[in-house]
């Protein structure tokens, strides 16, 4: 972490050097301190953070403040963003082409295709990865084992594609994977394998024969798949056994329930002590009423399927869908007509017209969100329709926002065109506003004696405050009058 913090320093004065550049520097405070519309500004922003801008969205400096993270950004070729509290740091180069981690003492990057994660700095011996995908990998696993690959030549990768180890050559002719205490061999892949394991074993000649067994559960066997298949069941309360002839017929009947299928897999209907489930025309109905579940699909026209924790409806999917959640102690209701409208209310169970958080988008013109922590945005345009994307917040967002409200206990500011109008106030008594390049002002409500305004950045200027009144004329001329 200490290793992180210094980075950010060296990259925080190289900002700001560019930011003295542009005009920025000085002590930065809660209202802009320079304040040169969409080219150049700086101040404290709502969070806290001693933040500067420039030529819009596109150079940003702010430094950690609150809940909010260090940003340093020339975008879109370049954001970086750390996180003092977590020690987290990302790094992007013109994303999503580049990543790069810094996180636990640990580093990890991509670029394009190619993946490399590093080991921890207190174990140099422990394990890394770096991929070239799909045709190189090299590594080392939790064992302190090395491995590597070139794709189809051969070679051993651990922990690829959800198992822990893979070894192959001239793939798709030999390929040996592992997981847990299944051992898998193919030949000819996928057509001969075979899965031996503790309790299972598993092989088959695809799609010609295949056959399953795990000890005390059950087998399953398929003749020319998927015209033949066949299951037995001997676990205790749901024994039982079953085929199908595809596409014509299928039965099976355990303990628990029995089940009829015509012309599979269209026609289902499965009746048990648990309830009842029918399926016509698959996957257009389907119905299923049990202890656990109701549901009910006319698809793609109409679906609902309720829980004990939760609901969900669409209509015409994937298009419009609702869902309701509980997650104690809240409950979160969803619906999206997609890409055009989302909305997400989180409720307190114990309260339930006490909506403590809220987000709506009218894609891509609006969105609106209010946090429990007294935090509100307004951001217009909003062009990505899905919230909350990290990359896309540090790299994008910021281009295509033409007006932003945002309100947090600190007080609220409005920007229309990345600055050009802005004006805000503050919970201390401070307000102000400025519209580049014509006219500023400043008020404290609190101590109504403090207020000034500038036309055309100090063509014409008035200052009072205690001490007296200041005047400003073509831009050098000044004199000071008693109050």
């Amino acid at each position: 972490m200490k290793e992180i913090g210094t980075r950010m320093v060296i990259r925080s004065k190289l900002f700001a050097a560019l930011a003295i550049a542009l005009g920025f520097g000085g002590r930065l405070s809660a209202a802009p301190v320079h304040d040169f519309g969409c080219l150049a500004s700086s101040g404290e922003d709502l969070h806290g953070r001693e933040d500067a801008r420039g030529l819009g969205p596109l150079v940003e400096w702010a430094d950690q403040g609150g809940d909010r993270p260090a940003v340093r950004a020339v975008r879109p070729f370049f954001s970086l963003e750390y996180d003092a509290r977590t020690g987290k740091e990302d790094f992007d180069i013109l994303w999503p082409v580049a990543h790069i981690r810094h996180w636990k003492g640990q580093t990890d990057w991509r670029f394009l295709t190619a993946f490399y994660l590093g080991p921890h700095p207190a174990d140099p011996s422990s394990q890394y990865a770096f991929w070239i995908l799909p045709v190189f990998a090299v590594g080392r696993n939790k064992a302190g084992e090395d491995y590597g690959a070139v794709f189809p030549l051969g070679g051993r990768v651990d922990n690829w594609f959800g198992r822990d180890r893979m070894e192959f050559a001239l793939f798709p002719l030999y390929c040996h994977s592992e997981l847990n205490d299944l051992r898998t061999d193919h030949w000819l892949w996928p057509i001969v394998s075979r899965t031996t394991g503790d309790k299972l074993y598993r092989f088959r000649v695809f799609p010609f024969y295949g056959r399953s067994e795990k000890k005390g559960e059950g087998e399953s066997k398929f003749i020319m798949w998927p015209f033949w298949t066949s299951a037995r069941n001997d676990r205790p309360g749901v024994r039982g056994e079953g085929y199908m002839v595809f596409p014509f017929y299928g039965h099976a009947k355990t303990e628990k329930e029995e089940t009829w299928m015509f012309l599979p897999p269209f026609f289902r209907h499965t009746v048990g002590r648990g309830g009842t489930e029918s399926i016509y025309f698959w996957p257009v109905y389907q119905a299923k009423q049990s202890k656990d579940q109701d549901k009910l699909y006319v698809w793609p026209l109409y679906g609902r399927r309720t829980t004990a924790d939760e609901e969900r409806r669409f209509w015409l999917w994937p298009f419009v869908w609702k869902r309701h959640e509980k997650c104690p102690p809240v409950a979160i209701d969803k619906f999206r007509v997609f890409p055009l409208y989302e909305s997400e209310a989180t409720r307190s169970l114990s309260a339930p017209t006490n909506v403590v958080e809220r987000y709506v988008s009218v894609w891509p013109l609006v969105s609106y969100e209010r946090k429990k922590d007294d935090y509100k945005r307004v951001r217009c345009l909003d062009l990505w329709p899905f919230r909350d994307t990290a990359p896309i917040e540090r790299n994008l967002s910021s281009l295509w926002s033409l007006f932003q409200y945002e309100q947090t206990p600190r007080g609220s500011e409005t920007e229309l065109l990345w600055g050009a109008a802005r004006w805000g106030c503050r919970t201390n008594g401070a307000s102000y506003g400025s519209l580049f390049p014509l006219a500023s002002w400043s008020h404290d409500r609190e101590a109504d004696t403090q207020r000034g305004w500038e036309f055309l950045k100090g063509l014409l200027g008035y200052e009072r405050n205690e001490t007296g009144k200041t005047w400003r004329a073509l831009y050098f001329i000044r004199w000071r009058t008693e109050p």
